[in-house]
């Protein structure tokens, strides 16, 4: 991190003992590369993981296939091994996910850290930040876990020109949002200011991404604005009452 001994100095053992001469050197392109390289092994980790879990899922299924179940006599017992069988995979699923997610995690944990400007606004740089965000929101989706995609999805959108325009960020989102909307409305002693806020977000995404698949002059886009608008009005009655 530090440069090697120059006119006198010997610098490969010092160590900062004021916090701000800490902070200055987390600053540096050397420094933020290390948490780079970091991010991106966490991420290997999580992919690899989640490759392995695919692997397996199609090695068991060619087995499931090809073997003869010779022992079933009663069609109760094939419907029972097939569950069995299929039990036995989702649960291979979720724990590679499981598993999967802790590295993800880390990973934007970790590039969150880097301060150097520079690395930060280098395309490169964004498209590695960009696959790990996508990564991340499509697993934790579908493990059912809406709220922890919302951040990192507003992120997302926000971090250029070309995440702005893509309409699976937006149906993941208005998605997310619907939940947190549905769940809100069945908890009690809900505030209806938090309901309103998530419809009017899922409403507003929903939006986004007719408008990008189809055109806002499209008969497509025009349906949909008016159900959103009638899904607004809902909420407005039940507001009144």
């Amino acid at each position: 991190m530090y440069e090697k001994a120059k006119d006198g100095w010997q610098t490969s053992d010092y160590r900062p003992y004021i916090a701000t001469l800490k902070d200055l050197e987390k600053l540096s392109r050397e420094y933020s590369e290390f948490l780079l390289k970091r991010s991106v092994d966490e991420y290997s980790k999580g992919f690899d993981t989640l490759q392995d879990m695919q692997a397996e899922i199609v090695r068991l299924k060619e087995i499931y296939k090809n073997k003869k179940y010779l022992n079933e006599i009663w069609y109760w017992q094939e419907v029972d091994r097939k569950n069995a069988q299929d039990r036995y995979i989702n649960r291979l699923k979720i724990e590679a996910k499981t598993k999967s997610i802790t590295y993800f995690t880390r990973a934007i944990n970790t590039i969150d850290e880097i301060k150097n400007n520079d690395l930060k606004n280098n395309e490169t740089f964004i498209d590695f930040k960009s696959k790990l965000f996508r990564i991340y929101v499509s697993t934790q989706y579908d493990l059912g876990n809406m709220k922890p995609c919302i951040p990192i999805l507003e992120r997302y959108i926000t971090m250029r020109e070309e995440n702005r325009k893509d309409i699976w960020a937006y149906k993941y989102l208005s998605s997310c949002y619907a939940v947190m909307e549905a769940m809100l409305d069945k908890a009690h002693k809900t505030n209806e200011e938090d309901i309103i806020y998530y419809k009017n977000k899922k409403n507003q995404c929903l939006l986004t991404a007719a408008e990008l698949q189809y055109g806002i002059d499209s008969p497509e886009f025009k349906e949909l604005q008016k159900i959103v608008q009638q899904d607004e009005r809902t909420a407005e009655v039940i507001n009144i009452k």
